[in-house]
């Protein structure tokens, strides 16, 4: 879907067509999520003043694990899927695809741990090192 051989505005209105689909439910949004490439850490995790608007990441191509994971979080938020007050996002290492970033957490859900599944927190503690956990941020 998002690639670095594609501009900025393609990536962009790939994304606007995305929010604009007709999504019954999370899975649904998440399998549009799914194939994305995670590319090398872009992004500094551990310091949430310092993350790009999810506009700037499409923009950009900031395609690592935690790029993709505010891009998500942006889209499952417009889309009202997740409220914004309600959610946590972890830096962790996993163990299982081997990417290291933020995830999403949801009352004992995980988005964007395993691309295109919802994982319990348990599965998390067991199949990754969790390094620190953003309790407050604000998305850009």
């Amino acid at each position: 879907m998002f690639s670095k051989n594609t501009t900025g505005s393609e990536r962009l209105s790939i994304w606007r067509n995305i929010r604009k689909k007709d999504h019954k439910n999370i899975l649904e949004v998440l399998e549009d999520f799914s194939n994305i490439e995670p590319l090398p850490r872009y992004l500094d995790y551990y310091t949430p003043s310092s993350w790009p608007s999810a506009f700037e990441i499409v923009n950009d191509g900031y395609f690592c694990q935690s790029g993709i994971t505010l891009v998500l979080l942006s889209t499952l938020i417009n889309k009202g899927f997740i409220t914004e007050d309600k959610i946590q996002l972890p830096v962790i290492s996993n163990n299982t695809t081997g990417t290291t970033g933020l995830v999403i957490y949801d009352r004992d859900f995980v988005y964007n741990f395993t691309p295109g599944e919802i994982v319990s927190w348990e599965h998390v503690k067991k199949n990754a090192t969790v390094f620190q956990i953003h309790n407050q941020f604000e998305l850009a």
